[in-house]
């Protein structure tokens, strides 16, 4: 850049920068008034284009975030937990970062590499625009993020997400135990170019498609609003849709299939979750929710905002069974929100326990009996192993203290589940069911922790406090 620009031509360029960043923010703000009122105030709003290589298997983006600060602040923190999947720590090729329209320094750091902090000055209550532009290259794995051995490519994790503020940036590390992740409730506006043959799959709505004429390619636009975190799937596969009517709205449920025999009683079981636990609970959240059959090495399901991928295995009614499970995370993880870290009991001990719930429910008592049964058996095996391997049944810890995964889905799902199925008997269906609708109401769209459970039953009578605390805390005798 030239030294010699005048003090007129310096104003000029002030002033088309000052306007293009109030075009910019008026344009993110639009997208984000569309949310409810108490809840655009402060959560973020993402705005994300994106075009996926089939070829290189490389997703290139770029994307805006609305950033409102909740207190002054050196910096911003993000979470790219894309390189958590590549051997190397560096699927993520971040390209430029700036802040309304500035280019800031930036530091990419943690054990994995899974943290980005952007140097810059926030002021408490002032919003801000982090743009970023980068490539993905996705692993060939049947993972959250990645080509799967059937070709479905499985899109979470795969943008830089804000990390939690509370106080102070949360600056946690991907692991690989259980769902390292603590988001707050945003809005995603996200456009996606693929190749025209590829169906998507995704969080909220796809409510537009744009063909590219003779290049061969298309532009799917979804609008998610109020999630937790946002998913989208790509691939070669079938779909099916119903509605459900609630209370007070219909929902359209998704099922997205590449190999499932029965498909119908698939989409019939998330229908049936669906509805169930609107009766039981209140009401679902949204207008949407798609399940999408995808591998997903090691795991039976994963849960994002309104979306969920369900991975085959043997058992049918073991498949149907994940379906219900990632359904009840609508529940308890996306509209509840809870520190899924250092108590992860509180959204997967108590979506196990709806897992089978949901044949009590639905009338079959002796099927929920068998489940509990067992689920009691298996968490017995484990704690008798204390002696031997340590095994610790403190149920508020960070995921980075089991030492097996299956310590790990002991405490946070086994334990989880059979506290609940405890409450449940203590306090009787309709006292247990009037609790939990209280805890949804309540915690809806904010973080809940075992305090906010607690108070839930104490609006129906009961002081679960000392209960809950001795099975936390593994003083009870279980």
């Amino acid at each position: 850049m030239s030294k010699n620009f005048n003090n007129k031509k310096i104003r000029a360029v002030s002033l088309l920068v000052c306007s293009l960043i109030c075009a910019a923010i008026c344009l993110l703000i639009t997208a984000c008034n569309r949310k409810d009122a108490t809840e655009r105030d402060s959560s973020p709003c993402y705005d994300i284009s994106a075009e996926y290589d089939v070829e290189t298997s490389t997703l290139s983006a770029s994307q805006e975030i609305l950033y409102t600060a909740r207190q002054d602040s050196d910096c911003a923190v993000l979470h790219i937990y894309a390189n958590a999947f590549s051997q190397s720590y560096n699927a993520i090729d971040i390209l430029s970062l700036q802040i309304d329209r500035q280019t800031v320094d930036y530091e990419i750091y943690g054990e994995d590499r899974t943290l980005l902090k952007a140097i810059y000055p926030f002021i408490e209550n002032s919003t801000y625009i982090i743009s970023c532009k980068y490539t993905v290259r996705l692993p060939h794995s049947d993972s959250r993020l990645g080509v799967t051995e059937d070709g479905i490519v499985n899109l979470t994790c795969f943008y830089p997400v804000l990390a939690r503020y509370d106080g102070g940036w949360r600056e946690d590390c991907y692991s690989s135990f259980g769902d390292p992740f603590f988001s707050d409730i945003s809005s995603f506006y996200v456009n996606l170019t693929v190749d025209e043959n590829i169906n998507v799959a995704s969080s909220g709505e796809i409510v537009g498609v744009e063909r590219r004429g003779a290049k061969g390619k298309k532009t799917v636009e979804i609008s998610a609003e109020n999630i937790r975190d946002f998913g989208m799937a790509a691939g070669q596969f079938e779909s099916l849709s119903e509605s459900v009517r609630l209370h007070e709205k219909e929902v359209t449920v998704n099922y997205c299939y590449y190999s499932d025999k029965n498909p119908t009683a698939s989409l019939e079981r998330a229908v049936s979750s669906i509805a169930v636990f609107s009766q039981a609970f209140g009401d679902y959240s949204h207008s949407s929710f798609t399940v999408v059959e995808s591998n997903l090495q090691n795991a039976g399901g994963m849960e994002y905002g309104s979306f969920v991928l369900v991975s085959p295995t043997p058992s049918y009614e073991s498949y149907l069974d994940t379906i219900t499970h990632e359904t009840a995370h609508q529940w308890w993880y996306d509209a509840v929100g809870s520190d899924q870290l250092n108590s992860a009991w509180l959204d997967e001990g108590l979506t196990e326990f709806c897992t089978y719930y949901f044949h009590y429910l639905s009338g079959d008592r002796t099927a929920h009996t068998a489940a509990m049964s067992e689920i009691s058996r298996s968490y017995s095996s484990f704690s008798a192993l204390k002696p031997t391997v340590g095994f610790d049944g403190r149920m508020n810890r960070h995921l980075s203290t089991y030492l097996t995964e299956g310590e790990y889905v002991a405490v946070t799902y086994y334990k989880g589940a059979l506290l609940f199925d405890t409450l449940r008997t203590l306090v009787g269906d309709e006292k247990f069911q009037a609790a939990l609708k209280q805890y949804y109401k309540d915690n809806m769209l904010s973080i809940a922790n075992e305090q906010s459970l607690c108070s839930a039953f104490k609006t129906q009578g009961y002081d679960i406090e000392s209960i809950v605390s001795g099975w936390t805390n593994d003083t009870a005798i279980i």
